[in-house]
């Protein structure tokens, strides 16, 4: 999945757009609920399709489109949720590795809220896997770790310590002993020196801030970090020897770091949001996010992942939002986040995802502004 994806289902806008969103299995004893489950909502999306004012045709054709999908899907490779989308242009599936509460929505958009807090944590990393017989690199995504290969890793490690044993003439335990000194000490310079020409080969691959992890035993990791020049890039460390094959074990671990990592920016952008709030820069609250969204006028959308709101709209002043039904005409929205969400997206600005409750002192959803509100 990538943010392209995001964008070509935003384009549906219009059609008739059906999504699906289960909780899933990981583990192969609970998995086997899967297919039940998915047979259950798939079968309740069709009943709102049946009974909903769009086109026969247009809800036959996409009936069939779910059937086929239903039918491609894997089971034993279910994470911890599951959502399907079709539109008479588009069909699409995703394994999501976080835990998801059911959505099944049938109208002119897809429910992609899911898919843009899963797109938060896609961002493109790479691993450095350091020990004193070879240096790894990985390039990384989600829960994807796959090695490189070429003509700069994996790099090896050549001892080239050439030395003459002491001679026995000389009867000096303490001669012997500071021979062996000198060679751990020149050891360890060649040591250092080939971790610095690794350094410099990464310069290649660390481009436009992409983020590092470093993997390695506690000694090997203090002799990287003392030796690269890319210490702004590291974002974690991971403590292990991983000069093998253990690329399974690896992908888990790095996912849990960059998940921290990208929930840490997510605080750093949280703290700015509050200082601007008090500066006339940030509103919260559905009803003046509303406004501001319209009015092109949003930065940076911050919303509570399953915080979902019904509303009205004045249809000659879609910038008028209420919460209750005003009196005169009016439009209806069953989740008017989910509009404000794509008026962002389609204005240009940023969108964060964050799991629930973090929002509670901003009525579950904010707004960096443009220029003072």
């Amino acid at each position: 999945m990538n943010t392209s994806d995001i964008d070509k289902m935003l384009k549906e806008e219009g059609n008739l757009c059906v999504s699906i969103i289960i909780p899933t299995h990981r583990h192969s004893k609970e998995r086997m609920q899967d297919p039940k489950l998915l047979g259950k909502a798939v079968q309740k999306a069709k009943d709102l399709m049946q009974h909903s004012a769009w086109p026969k045709d247009k809800v036959q054709q996409l009936e069939a489109k779910l059937n086929t999908m239903v039918a491609e899907i894997d089971y034993i490779r279910m994470q911890e949720g599951l959502a399907l989308f079709i539109s008479p242009n588009l069909t699409r599936f995703f394994l999501l590795p976080f835990e998801v509460k059911e959505k099944i929505t049938i109208g002119s958009n897809f429910e992609l809220r899911d898919l843009i807090y899963f797109s938060q944590f896609l961002l493109p990393y790479y691993l450095i896997a350091t020990s004193k017989k070879r240096i790894r690199l990985f390039k990384g995504q989600g829960r994807e770790l796959q090695e490189i290969n070429n003509d700069d890793f994996p790099r090896e490690y050549v001892e080239e310590y050439e030395y003459a044993p002491p001679s026995i003439a000389s009867g000096s335990s303490a001669g012997l002993k500071n021979f062996e000194g000198d060679k751990s000490i020149v050891r360890e310079n060649r040591q250092k020196a080939f971790l610095k020409q690794v350094d410099h080969v990464l310069d290649k691959y660390l481009r436009q801030g992409i983020p590092l992890l470093v993997a390695g035993v506690e000694e090997e990791l203090a002799l990287f970090e003392h030796a690269t020049h890319h210490v702004q890039a590291i974002v974690g460390t991971i403590p292990g020897n991983y000069d093998h094959d253990a690329v399974h074990q690896l992908a888990e671990t790095a996912w849990k770091k960059m998940n921290e990592h990208i929930h840490s920016t997510h605080d750093v952008a949280l703290a700015a949001l509050r200082e601007q709030i008090g500066r006339s820069m940030a509103v919260d609250g559905i009803r003046d996010v509303w406004r501001a969204a319209h009015e092109g006028n949003a930065l940076t959308l911050f919303v509570e992942k399953d915080y979902i709101e019904t509303a009205y709209v004045d249809p000659e002043n879609p910038s008028k939002m209420y919460l209750s039904p005003p009196m005169g005409k009016y439009d209806i929205l069953t989740d008017a986040v989910e509009v404000i969400l794509e008026t962002v997206k389609a204005k240009r600005g940023n969108v964060v995802i964050v799991p629930n409750e973090v929002l509670k002192d901003h009525n579950r959803i904010a707004l960096l502004l443009r220029y003072p509100g």
